[in-house]
């Protein structure tokens, strides 16, 4: 694929820190609003939006997940960005698993957050929710506010805030994904299975997670922080699967509290 057309932003300084996000399963750069606008102060930030995602193309191509670390590598590669640290959401904790055991010289660290390792080491989540992410493009107000921000949101601020769970599902429902690029999304996360790896990765991880997530349950947060050396657990009391969105002051204040502290002695 040519990252030529694929849709990006790289803000903040050029001399800073490279620090890259990386979306979940349907979603679009623009949900990393909160962290762009805190980050891109003293790193350089890219988001992109996946193939068949947001303004990307889509190649009519069968995928894995490596498809989608093949993409990203090469969106580094054209913008000349050696290594980075990356913050990867649900399936984008997944591309970024996958990416750290196929090019770990790519990667200073990776904050891993609402995600799960697949294979015998994922948990799922609520399966009303499960089976209707299958079919983004064709649900209605009624079932984003009733299946899905119920599982994407802790319930705290749904109770919280329901005007924009209201707005949410006006958003969602006048600004679908793309059929055929969430059936790829799909594709790729059916098939992932890295839970016999996770021992080889050696950069310095975080793995962020809420204690509300509908999605990911707690469980898939600990598998993780369990089989990956030295990776930290740290959790959202409360928060859902969209951490960025929900609790931005307290995600980004996580991760730039790993980001702070010095990396590990090779070896």
């Amino acid at each position: 694929m040519s990252t030529a057309e694929l849709a990006h932003t790289l803000v903040g300084p050029e001399d800073g820190p490279v620090l890259v996000f990386v979306n979940g399963l349907g979603g679009v750069q623009a949900a990393f609003a909160h962290q762009v606008k805190d980050f891109m102060r003293d790193h350089r930030v890219l988001t992109f939006d996946h193939r068949g995602m947001g303004d990307s193309p889509l190649p009519d191509e069968p995928v894995t997940m490596g498809s989608y670390v093949g993409d990203l590598l090469a969106l580094l590669d054209r913008l000349e960005l050696e290594r980075a640290d990356l913050v990867g959401l649900s399936f984008g904790g997944r591309v970024l698993q996958e990416l750290v055991l196929h090019a770990p010289e790519r990667v200073r660290s990776l904050v891993l957050s609402g995600t799960s390792a697949g294979g015998p080491l994922h948990t799922p989540g609520d399966p009303v929710a499960h089976e209707a992410m299958r079919h983004l493009g064709e649900l209605t107000e009624a079932d984003w506010l009733e299946r899905i921000l119920p599982a994407l949101f802790g319930r705290a601020y749904r109770e919280r805030y329901p005007g924009r769970m209201e707005s949410m599902a006006r958003w969602r429902v006048r600004h679908p994904p793309r059929g055929r690029g969430l059936e790829r999304q799909w594709e790729a996360y059916a098939a992932f299975d890295v839970s016999g790896r996770l021992e080889e990765i050696r950069s310095p991880v975080l793995v962020l997670h809420g204690t509300d997530d509908g999605v990911s349950p707690m469980a898939n947060a600990e598998d993780l922080a369990d089989a990956i050396p030295g990776a930290e657990l740290v959790w959202l009391e409360g928060v859902g699967h969209s951490p960025n969105v929900e609790a931005p002051e307290r995600f980004n204040g996580a991760i730039r509290d790993f980001l702070r502290r010095p990396a590990p002695a090779a070896g």
